[in-house]
């Protein structure tokens, strides 16, 4: 049994009074082997919790505002875990005070912090209270309340995911923990990468980044496993782990094939294209001349001359040179003669004279020839 001397104050919650209360830690009560005449009501509503990042132990209880309060000395816990710690607590002013002024109250709620205690994983504390002086042997079972504590338990919420050559890898640290150590094993359970460090993670969220080699193996076989390390801890904590996330490397390779295929088509488009547009420039470089000529007779014939000229121009591949008949120069130099010297403008010539007229109009009769320079020939 452990003994604490010493002093504190307690908070006073849900009253309209402006005074404080105080009160005292001392020793085991004497009124625990005494007689009373009367003695208070029980305390209510008794609970205690562990608060983690401060190592502390919160008890919180209240007390009904009766006939009896009068008679309240003060308030007894004990804390029990692997050795008993008691604390008897002293109202100041005590209740039986005439400076204490509870009119139109009906309960006082009261906060008492024991602080440095053991916040180790799985801890749970026991606590137990009442008010003295207490009644007889009889009725402490009902007198005295008791409570406690949630065990300390630590939610890591490890996640861990593979970005590349590196492993990022994130989890809620253990406040009161000095330190974490973070290993990546295979399916085989062998150690592959150990991290820790002296206080390091001292953020509630830590994140870090592990190298990843092929050598370890497939990522799906990859886990991540924690371990925080308390100090005065007799039991020791157990590791955490969690399966690394791997990305869909199917969906990226389907992706990526999609991507080259598609440059691939739109290469072919352009290649396409390109010799499209070199055979159509060959073409147009090697356009046959045409020389269309034709004699002066009207304007409705002259008319259907550029007509056709514009024909032959629209089809690509002809360069069409229009000339009037010469019935003179043909007659001088004969036929053959007057077709070589046409020879250097063009490789072919289109001859046009009209028929003989009728009530429909003209009639245009065209007759085509492919000359050569030493051969010329009726096509």
């Amino acid at each position: 049994m452990r003994e604490i001397v010493a002093f504190f104050f307690l908070i006073q919650w849900t009253t309209s009074d402006s005074s404080s209360l105080g009160i005292v830690k001392n020793e085991i009560p004497n009124e625990w082997f005494e007689s009373h005449k009367s003695n208070p009501s029980p305390l209510h509503e008794l609970t205690a919790e562990l608060s983690e990042s401060q190592t502390s132990l919160i008890l919180r209880w209240s007390i009904n505002i009766d006939s009896s309060i009068h008679s309240l000395i003060g308030t007894w816990i004990t804390l029990s875990r692997e050795s008993d710690s008691h604390y008897r607590c002293q109202y100041q002013p005590p209740f039986t005070s005439e400076q204490i002024n509870l009119t139109g109250q009906e309960q006082l709620w009261f906060s008492f912090t024991v602080p440095n205690v053991s916040v180790c994983p799985s801890t749970s504390y026991d606590i137990s209270a009442y008010n003295i002086p207490t009644p007889s042997d009889e009725a402490n079972e009902e007198y005295e309340k008791m409570t406690q504590t949630a065990e300390v338990q630590w939610n890591a919420d490890i996640y861990s995911v593979l970005h590349g050559d590196k492993i990022v890898v994130s989890f809620n640290t253990s406040l009161v923990a000095e330190r974490h150590t973070i290993v990546l094993t295979n399916s085989t359970h062998l150690l592959l990468k150990p991290v820790g460090g002296k206080g390091e993670c001292k953020v509630e969220k830590c994140e870090v980044e592990l190298e990843y080699m092929e050598y370890m193996g497939p990522c799906e076989d990859l886990k991540i496993r924690i371990k925080p390390h308390f100090k005065d801890c007799q039991k020791a904590s157990e590791w955490e782990a969690q399966k690394v996330n791997c990305p869909n490397r199917s969906a990226l390779d389907i992706g990526v094939g999609c991507v080259l295929a598609l440059l691939f088509v739109l290469l072919c488009c352009c290649i396409v294209c390109q010799s499209f547009r070199w055979v159509r420039g060959s073409r147009r470089a090697e356009s046959v001349r045409v020389l269309l000529v034709y004699p002066a007779v009207d304007s409705v014939f002259q008319r259907s001359v550029m007509l056709l000229a514009d024909s032959l121009q629209s089809r690509g591949g002809v360069c069409v040179v229009i000339d009037m008949w010469e019935r003179g120069s043909l007659a001088e130099q004969g036929p053959l003669r007057w077709l070589n010297t046409q020879a250097d403008l063009s490789e072919r010539v289109l001859l046009i004279s009209p028929s003989q007229r009728s009530h429909t109009g003209n009639k245009v009769c065209v007759s085509s020839v492919y000359l050569h320079r030493h051969n010329p020939l009726f096509v």
